[in-house]
């Protein structure tokens, strides 16, 4: 009789797919041309806010698990992205909190799923694309 059980774990598996779908969100946010208009910049934001608790508590379990230095760096990117997740910028500076926001968000993720073996790799047309900018 042969096994059928997945070569993962149903949480692992849970994870690794809400980080593809965290990597699809925040690279259609961090590609689209971020307009500096007031409106689109709240609403960018607010997209960002509310996928970061969730992206913040996977980062947390994965710093528990790393040795001392990697875990030091993590924890102080973890305390950066959530003191500006959840700051309120100036109207004029709200911009390039965005800005800020997504690259840490951005790193966060990156560090995730390399700890889940998870190698993002951008298709050759989006490639051919910024080249051609």
């Amino acid at each position: 009789m042969t096994s059928t059980t997945p070569a993962t774990s149903p949480a692992e598996t849970d994870v690794t797919t809400w980080l593809i779908a965290a990597r699809r969100e925040l690279h259609t946010i961090a590609n689209r041309r971020l307009v500096s208009a007031p409106r689109a910049v709240a609403d960018t934001l607010t997209s960002l806010q509310a996928l970061t608790p969730t992206l913040i508590r996977h980062a947390r379990a994965l710093a528990a698990q790393l040795g001392d230095t990697e875990r030091s760096e993590l924890h102080k990117l973890i305390e950066q992205t959530e003191g500006r997740a959840s700051s309120r910028p100036r109207a004029d500076l709200a911009y390039e909190h965005l800005l800020v926001l997504v690259s840490q968000l951005q790193e966060l993720l990156r560090r995730l799923e390399r700890a889940h073996g998870i190698w993002y790799r951008r298709t050759q047309t989006a490639s051919a694309k910024r080249r051609t900018r």
